[in-house]
């Protein structure tokens, strides 16, 4: 199977990840207007939200603002980390690989990953939860990694660009 361009794996990443990105903020969206209208049921001080088409399924949580707060941010940044990821699969399906767009791509999700990502760990939890323990710190060091491979991707990127481009001009 071919990496890059139509038919590709690139292609079947694309619309994988357009389809979470598209899920992920279907749900918050739901979640937050339910939350919003009053639309769920209140048990031992914690809402329970049906989900339509699924009576059996059901998002549950404590109803208090540190909950919410922390489902909202949880959804928005992946949301946005899978939003960016179609962007970067969106042009490695294409049939020139080495663009200004791929490069600026890369650069979003390395920023989402280098940065972004401590940031929101600490923010939800030592400010929001005021967590003592360090549980998920392996989803930190994941999103840490993945900056640091992007980086380097980044890297070969612009080389590949800066190449291509003296190519472009020679002929």
């Amino acid at each position: 199977m071919k990496m890059f361009g139509s038919k590709s794996l690139s292609t079947f990443l694309y619309y994988g990840c357009t389809v979470i990105t598209v899920a992920s903020l279907s749900l918050i969206s739901f979640i937050l207007f339910s939350l919003a209208l009053e639309n769920f049921e209140l048990i031992n001080e914690q809402f329970k939200i049906t989900i339509p088409l699924f009576p059996e399924m059901a998002i549950k949580g404590r109803y208090n603002d540190i909950t919410i707060t922390t489902i909202t941010l949880f959804f928005i940044f992946y949301t946005i980390f899978f939003g960016l990821l179609t962007m970067i699969f969106k042009t490695f399906k294409a049939s020139i690989l080495f663009t200004d767009k791929a490069i600026k791509q890369l650069n979003y999700f390395t920023f989402l990953n280098l940065l972004v990502a401590p940031i929101l760990y600490i923010t939800i939890n030592f400010i929001i939860l005021v967590k003592d323990n360090y549980y998920d710190f392996a989803s930190f060091l994941l999103h840490i990694l993945l900056g640091i491979m992007a980086l380097f991707i980044v890297a070969v990127f612009k080389k590949g660009y800066t190449i291509q481009s003296e190519n472009d001009l020679t002929i």
